[in-house]
C-alpha cells in the first residue's frame, strides 16, 4: 500500500470482539479471529479501534493484529471506559499507542484499568463505572507518560457526552488540562446544533468520526455512516495526525476523482531508469539544486507535449535528451476522468502513443483523456515580455482555440487567391492592348496579300486552319466542364445520404419524409452522374469531330503547296499568310476572353470582402471565446482581474508594420497613423487592392505610397496571415500586474493559475522562487490545500514549507549521485 502516497481510507473508531460481554459469536472460537479479520476486509475497513468495555485482552489483541497486517489493516489497542460524569456515567473510547503501552512484551493498559477499577467487581459489564471521573482519568493516563487520544463515544445517546453533560460542564471539561491534547474526536453526532454548540463550547477543530459498535461479527460495518481517514502508512502515528489535522484528513465518503491524473510515470533512460508513483492530490519532488528535480519535470512534460516558453526551450529539451539519452522512453498511467487507465508512451524524438487498459493503439491526442494539464518551468511565472499575458490566457484555455486556426488559415488562403485574381484583372487593360496592337500588326501583313490576289488563291487553308482553332478552343472549354463536373461527383459519396436502416424511436413520421427527401437528392445525384457520362460521350464524339477536321486538312496539304508554289512573288511568302490568319483568330478569341473576366472584377472583389468579413467574423468569435473564459476567471478569485480589447495589441502591429515597409523611410509617426487607421494588416490590404487606396493616400506621399505599394504586392500572401493579436492586461489589486515586483506578480500568477477550475493537472516547476515564505504560507499553501481534491499538482521544489504545510500525498525526494538520479519516496 501507499506506493501513490497518502491514500483515503475507511475507519472504524469504535469495533467490540467476543472477549466482550455484549459480543455474541456462535462458531468456532479457533476461527474468530480469521473471520473477524474477513469481515473488516470485506466491508473495505483498514483501521479498526478494538474498544471492548472496560477491557483489553493482550492476546486476542496480539492475534488479531498479526493477521490483520497480513491484510493491510491496521488494528490499534482501545477501550470503551465508564467513567464518573452525568447521570449514567461517561463512555470513553481511550486508544493507546501500541509500541509505548505495549513495549518490551508488557501490558500498560490494563495496568491501567486495574487501577481504575480497584475495588469493583464484574467491570466488563458495559454500565459499571470506574472509580475515575474524566479528570483522573486524564491525570493518571499522563501518569504513564505514553501517547493515547480519546474520542467520545455515541456523542448523543445515553452515556455520550451531549447527552449526559450540558454545555456548562463541557466547557468546564475542555478547559481541563491535557483535554485539548489529547481528546481528538467525538462519535456519532448528528444534530446540526450539537455540532455548532460543541464547536463553540470547546473551541477548536474536533474531528467527527464513526464506528458501526459491533454485537457481533456481522454487524461490522453495517452502520449507514462512516467515516474515512487519510493517511500515508498503517500506524497510531499517521492516524493521530489525521484527526490533529481532521479538516484535510476526515471525511465522511471515498472522495472518489472527478479529474484525471497521472498515476505513475516510468522512465527508461540512461540517468533515470525507475517508475515514480504519483497521488492524484499533491505531489513533491523536493531536492537541493542540481538533484534532478526538474529533469524529471521537463521529461514529464515532453511526454505530454506541452509547450514551454522559447526563451529556454532548447536548454529544457537538451535537458531531456541528457536525462533519457538516445532510445530513451516516458510511459505515463493515465486515469481519466472516467476511471478509464491509459498508457501514454513516448520515446525521445518520436510523437506520443496512446494505448488503452489492453495495449491497443488509439489514434487518439493527449487532451483526449487529460483536460487541460497546465505546466509552467523555472521562471516562466516571473517573465514579462511583450504578448506574455496572452500566452498565459492561452495556456490557461487549454486548446479550445487552436482548433479554429485551420479555419482561419481557410479564409487567408481564400484572400489571398482574390489578390491573385484582382492582380491579374488589374494587368488585363495592358494585356487586351497588347494582343489589338498585334493584330493590327497582323492585319497590316495580311492586307498586302490581299491586293496582291494572292490572299484569294489562299483563303481556303487560312479558313481552314481558322476551323481548327475554333475547334480546339471550344474542345478546350467543352473538356474543362468535364472535368469540373467529374472533380464535383469525386466529391461526394451517396451512401452517406441515407438514414442506413437507422430507426427513431419517437420520431418515426420525420425520418419517413426525411427518407423520402433523400431518395429524390441520390436520383439527382444518379441523373448528373448519367450526365457526366453523357458529357464525356459527347466530348468523345466532338474529339472525333477534330480528327476528320484534321484529317481532310492533313489530305489538302499538297494542293495548298502547290498553290504555294504557283505564286511567283518574291517578296511575299505564302506559309506567312496562313501563320499570321492562325495567330490573327487566336488573339481574337484569347481577347473577347480576357475581356469577360475583366467583365467579372466586381464579382472577385465582392468575393474579396466576402473572405475579410468571413475571417473577421471567425476572430471575433474567438474573441468572445476569450471573454467567457474571462469572465469565469474574474469571477473565480477578486485579487487578479483581466481584460481584453478586440485586436487592441497595436504595439505588434506597428512591429509588423515596421518589418513589412522597412526601407521605405516611413516615420514613426507614420507607422502610428497606420496602425490608429487600419484593424490589421488585411484592411491595409482591401484598401489597396479594392478601395483605391483611399485611406494610404491619406496617410501617405505620393512616393511613400508607392513604396509601400511595391511592398504588398509583393509580399501580399505572408501579410495576409498576419493578424493583430488581442490586447490582454493583467491588474492585480487595480494596478497593472507589471507595475508590481517580481515576488508580487509571481504571486500573483500563481494563486490565479491555482484557482482555475478547468485544469486537471497543474505541473510547476519551483513555484516557490520569486514567492517569500509568508506568501507561501498564507495564500499559497491555502490554496493548494482547497485546490487538491479536485487537482493533480506536480511540483518540483526546494522550499520544505510547499510538501510539509502543504501536507503532499506524495513526496519524492531527489538527489544526483554517480551520474544518476535517485529518489526516495513516501509521504
Amino acid at each position: 500500500m501507499f506506493e501513490h502516497g497518502s491514500e483515503i481510507l475507511k475507519a472504524d473508531f469504535h469495533l467490540h470482539t467476543i472477549k466482550d460481554k455484549e459480543f455474541k459469536y456462535t462458531g468456532q472460537e479457533s476461527f474468530f479471529v480469521s473471520s473477524y479479520i474477513d469481515a473488516l476486509s470485506s466491508n473495505n475497513i483498514h483501521v479498526g479501534i478494538i474498544t471492548n468495555h472496560n477491557k483489553f485482552d493482550l492476546d486476542e489483541y496480539t492475534q488479531l493484529r498479526k493477521t490483520a497486517k497480513r491484510k493491510d489493516i491496521l488494528i490499534l489497542p482501545g477501550v470503551e471506559l465508564s467513567v464518573k460524569e452525568g447521570s449514567n456515567g461517561l463512555h470513553l473510547l481511550i486508544v493507546f499507542n501500541p509500541d509505548e503501552w505495549l513495549a518490551h512484551q508488557e501490558d500498560h493498559i490494563n495496568q491501567f484499568l486495574n487501577a481504575a477499577f480497584v475495588g469493583i467487581s464484574n467491570r466488563e459489564n458495559a454500565n459499571q463505572i470506574c472509580n475515575y471521573d474524566f479528570r483522573t482519568v486524564l491525570d493518571e493516563l499522563e501518569k504513564h507518560n505514553n501517547d493515547y487520544f480519546i474520542v467520545f463515544a455515541h456523542a448523543e445517546q445515553s452515556k455520550g457526552l451531549l447527552y449526559e453533560c450540558k454545555g456548562g460542564v463541557i466547557q468546564s471539561l475542555a478547559s481541563l488540562p491535557y483535554f485539548r491534547k489529547r481528546v481528538l474526536g467525538i462519535q456519532k453526532i448528528r444534530t446540526h446544533d450539537n455540532i455548532e454548540n460543541l464547536k463553540k463550547w470547546i473551541d477548536y477543530d474536533i474531528a467527527f468520526v464513526e464506528g458501526s459498535d459491533p454485537k457481533c461479527i456481522e454487524d461490522i460495518g453495517k452502520n449507514n455512516n462512516s467515516t474515512y481517514i487519510k493517511i500515508g502508512e498503517l500506524s497510531y502515528a499517521a492516524v493521530k495526525f489525521a484527526l490533529l489535522n481532521n479538516k484535510n484528513r476526515i471525511f465522511k465518503s471515498e472522495n472518489t476523482p472527478q479529474h484525471s491524473y497521472i498515476q505513475s510515470i516510468t522512465f527508461q533512460g540512461s540517468k533515470l531508469n525507475q517508475t515514480i508513483y504519483l497521488s492524484k492530490n499533491l505531489n513533491t519532488l523536493i531536492g537541493i539544486r542540481g538533484s534532478g528535480k526538474s529533469s524529471i519535470i521537463e521529461a514529464l512534460r515532453y511526454s505530454l507535449q506541452l509547450d514551454t516558453s522559447k526563451s529556454d526551450k532548447e536548454y529544457k529539451d537538451d535537458l531531456v535528451k541528457n536525462v533519457l539519452g538516445s532510445g530513451g522512453k516516458v510511459i505515463l498511467s493515465v486515469i481519466d476522468e472516467h476511471g478509464h487507465t491509459y498508457k501514454v508512451h513516448r520515446i525521445l524524438g518520436e510523437i506520443p502513443s496512446i494505448l488503452d487498459d489492453v495495449g491497443k493503439d488509439l489514434a487518439i491526442s493527449i487532451s483526449s483523456i487529460i483536460k487541460n494539464p497546465l505546466y509552467f518551468g523555472q521562471k516562466d511565472l516571473a517573465m514579462t515580455q511583450p504578448g506574455y499575458e496572452h500566452s498565459l490566457l492561452d495556456q490557461l484555455m487549454g486548446k479550445k482555440i487552436s482548433s479554429q486556426e485551420d479555419i482561419l488559415k481557410s479564409f487567408n488562403e481564400e484572400i489571398i487567391e482574390c489578390i491573385k485574381k484582382i492582380q491579374d484583372i488589374s494587368n488585363l487593360p495592358n494585356k487586351i492592348t497588347e494582343l489589338e496592337e498585334k493584330n493590327r500588326d497582323l492585319n497590316h501583313k495580311l492586307k498586302i496579300f490581299t491586293e496582291k490576289g494572292i490572299a484569294e488563291r489562299l483563303e481556303k487553308e487560312a479558313s481552314c486552319s481558322r476551323d481548327s482553332v475554333k475547334l480546339e478552343a471550344v474542345s478546350t472549354e467543352i473538356k474543362r466542364i468535364k472535368d469540373s463536373l467529374d472533380d464535383f461527383l469525386l466529391q461526394y459519396d451517396s451512401s452517406l445520404c441515407t438514414f442506413n436502416e437507422y430507426e427513431s424511436k419517437y420520431n418515426s413520421e420525420i425520418f419517413k419524409q426525411g427518407e423520402e427527401i433523400l431518395n429524390d437528392i441520390t436520383d439527382n445525384l444518379a441523373q448528373i452522374a448519367e450526365i457526366s457520362k453523357k458529357l464525356d460521350h459527347n466530348y468523345n464524339k466532338f474529339e472525333k469531330l477534330r480528327e476528320n477536321l484534321d484529317s481532310i486538312i492533313n489530305s489538302l496539304k499538297e494542293s495548298f503547296a502547290e498553290l504555294k508554289r504557283e505564286i511567283q512573288d518574291d517578296t511575299l511568302d505564302p506559309d506567312s499568310f496562313v501563320k499570321y490568319s492562325k495567330e490573327l483568330d487566336k488573339n481574337t478569341t484569347q481577347i473577347t476572353k480576357l475581356r469577360h473576366i475583366l467583365d467579372s472584377e466586381n464579382t472577385v472583389f465582392s468575393e474579396f470582402k466576402s473572405a475579410i468579413r468571413k475571417r473577421n467574423d471567425l476572430l471575433k468569435q474567438i474573441y468572445d471565446e476569450y471573454c467567457t473564459a474571462i469572465n469565469r476567471i474574474n469571477k473565480a478569485q477578486t485579487g487578479l482581474n483581466i481584460t481584453i480589447t478586440f485586436k487592441g495589441n497595436k504595439n505588434i502591429f506597428i512591429g509588423q508594420l515596421k518589418e513589412a515597409f522597412k526601407g521605405t523611410r516611413l516615420t514613426e509617426n507614420k507607422y502610428i497613423s497606420m496602425s490608429e487607421k487600419f484593424s490589421d494588416f488585411v484592411a491595409i490590404l482591401e484598401d489597396y487592392f479594392v478601395n483605391d487606396r483611399k485611406y494610404l493616400k491619406e496617410l501617405l506621399s505620393e512616393s511613400e505610397l508607392t513604396n509601400v505599394g511595391q511592398k504588398l504586392k509583393e509580399n501580399f500572401e505572408k501579410y495576409a496571415s498576419w493578424t493583430t493579436p488581442n490586447l490582454v492586461e493583467f491588474f492585480y489589486h487595480e494596478q497593472p500586474l507589471n507595475k508590481h515586483s517580481l515576488g508580487q506578480r509571481a504571486s500573483a500568477l500563481i494563486l490565479f493559475i491555482l484557482s482555475q477550475q478547468d485544469n486537471d493537472i497543474i505541473i510547476i516547476d519551483q513555484p516557490e522562487d520569486d514567492l517569500d515564505n509568508k506568501t507561501i504560507y498564507n495564500e499559497f499553501i491555502k490554496t493548494i490545500g482547497e485546490k487538491k481534491p479536485f487537482v493533480q499538482f506536480i511540483f518540483a521544489t526546494h522550499n520544505a514549507n510547499i510538501p510539509v504545510l502543504g501536507d503532499a500525498e506524495k513526496i519524492i525526494a531527489t538527489a544526483y549521485s554517480d551520474n544518476k538520479i535517485n529518489t526516495i519516496e513516501g509521504s
